[in-house]
């Protein structure tokens, strides 16, 4: 018996639909999901257990240091400054977030809010 084309299509098109809705069902996991998870024991632990933080306090230090570097990321992205030095203070901030070029430059900042009056 000869199968005809359409056939054929129509089925072909009816698996590949069903491959992409079962595609769909499978849970996303979000990049922030992934960035802040934390090891739950550690070999430090497993020696110092008293000088060890726990994965709670390891991941709010974690979640801490993140909004500091989204908070540099924000004022570094408004500062008028060549695109090459912003380009150096950027992989500063990613790579070695205690680099001299990038706390100099933090520390040049003047803001709008400040008149010169020390609290």
């Amino acid at each position: 018996m000869k199968i005809p084309h359409c056939w054929v299509v129509c089925l072909c098109l009816f698996f590949a639909g069903a491959a992409v809705m079962t595609a769909q069902d499978l849970p996303k996991k979000t990049e922030t999901d992934k960035a802040t998870q934390v090891q739950r024991h550690t070999v430090m632990e497993k020696f110092a257990p008293d000088i060890s933080l726990t994965a709670e306090e390891r991941q709010q230090k974690r979640l801490d240091r993140m909004a500091e570097i989204e908070f540099r990321r924000r004022v570094l992205d408004t500062l008028d400054i060549p695109e090459r030095r912003r380009l150096k203070l950027l992989l500063d901030l990613k790579y070695n977030p205690f680099s001299d070029r990038l706390n100099r430059t933090m520390a040049e900042i003047k803001f709008e809010d400040d008149d010169g009056i020390d609290d």
